[in-house]
């Protein structure tokens, strides 16, 4: 059994060729997908026939789609020679030596490899701007923090190649929805330190500061409304509660408290599970449960402190999204 690289790939030079040959000749089984590149781009596809699978489709779909798309090849068509996967960039930002590391440590694991850079360095600012910004938002919705979660070389075992294919997104938000989802079934995710290379000022990327951040960033508070729905429908319960002094406050708290987190249990499965056999891990759920906890005494406090229940509930979000950022930080569900 071996190891494939997966290169999804968009209007290639030279350098994708050079990549896929040296790949070749260290022995990994290459699968390039062209991701709807122009047509004086073929010559270069049809070069790398000569050492790759190379698969694809006529119009540009995005990097997400073409690794789903890469992922039901070789489940399909190399699951009798394939075991284990590693995606990486065909721009050259990924060095061979990275590659090899990633895919051993794979091997070894038997899981999710992340590949991450020192982003400490000096980067272009448009991708330090997306970098930094799903760093954050990252950490407040899941509680885990991870130094790089938008770097594109990975490693993965074969068998989640279904698991891959149902995850949502076709453009560069995919990843961050694989790492999401993977924190939200409770899979471990174990990092690895890869060069960090920018060539040309990374001139040449297809990233869009603006259109692809936004979207990366939508998609991640995605993860977070269902918890912000249910924490709304929770104030606004617990608000009619202390309007109309309902008596034995106390156990109707308890009650609305443990309904709100059944629900929230409920609406996840409803909505991810269904749709990728979605397993939400324990932990998760211990985590929201704190989180309710913790909102539900600071709205008290607040309340009765003499504050309205309404920005009783406001301040009590803020904090709580502060505790989810320091809890992150603090990497007590880990830290990659």
């Amino acid at each position: 059994m071996k190891t494939a690289v997966l290169l999804p790939v968009f209007n290639p030079d030279e350098k994708f060729l050079r990549l896929v040959e040296e790949l070749n000749k260290c022995g990994f089984v290459v699968v390039a997908v062209n991701d709807g590149s122009l047509e004086r781009c073929n010559e270069y596809f049809k070069r790398a026939e000569n050492y790759a699978h190379v698969v694809g489709y006529q119009i540009n779909k995005g990097k997400g789609f073409a690794l789903k798309r890469g992922f039901e090849y070789i489940g399909n068509e190399l699951a009798d020679e394939v075991d284990y996967i590693v995606t990486a960039d065909s721009d050259g930002q990924h060095a061979i030596e990275d590659i090899q590391r990633v895919a051993h440590l794979t091997r070894k694991t038997d899981g999710i490899v992340l590949g991450m850079r020192d982003l400490s360095e000096k980067i272009p600012i448009k991708s330090r701007i997306g970098n930094d910004m799903s760093k954050v938002v990252y950490t407040i919705v899941t509680g885990v923090y991870l130094r790089d979660n938008q770097s594109g070389l990975r490693g993965f075992p074969a068998r989640l190649c279904m698991w891959l294919q149902d995850i949502p997104g076709n453009k560069y938000e995919y990843e961050l929805n694989v790492l999401a989802t993977a924190h939200k079934e409770g899979m471990k995710v174990t990092g690895i330190d890869i060069k960090t290379i920018y060539e040309n000022n990374n001139k040449n990327t297809h990233f869009r500061p603006l259109k692809d951040t936004f979207r990366i960033q939508r998609s991640l508070w995605s993860y977070g409304l269902i918890s912000l729905l249910l924490y709304t429908l929770y104030t606004l319960t617990i608000s009619v509660i202390v309007w109309f002094g309902i008596p034995h406050f106390f156990y109707w708290l308890i009650g609305i408290y443990v309904w709100v987190t059944a629900m929230h249990a409920v609406l996840n499965v409803f909505s991810a599970g269904i749709r990728h056999r979605q397993k939400i891990s324990v932990i998760y759920y211990i985590t929201c449960s704190i989180k309710y906890c913790l909102a539900t005494l600071l709205m008290l406090l607040f309340y009765y402190q003499g504050w309205n229940v309404f920005l009783g509930a406001v301040a009590a979000l803020l904090v709580v999204i502060l505790f989810s950022y320091i809890f992150g930080r603090s990497g007590i569900l880990g830290k990659v």
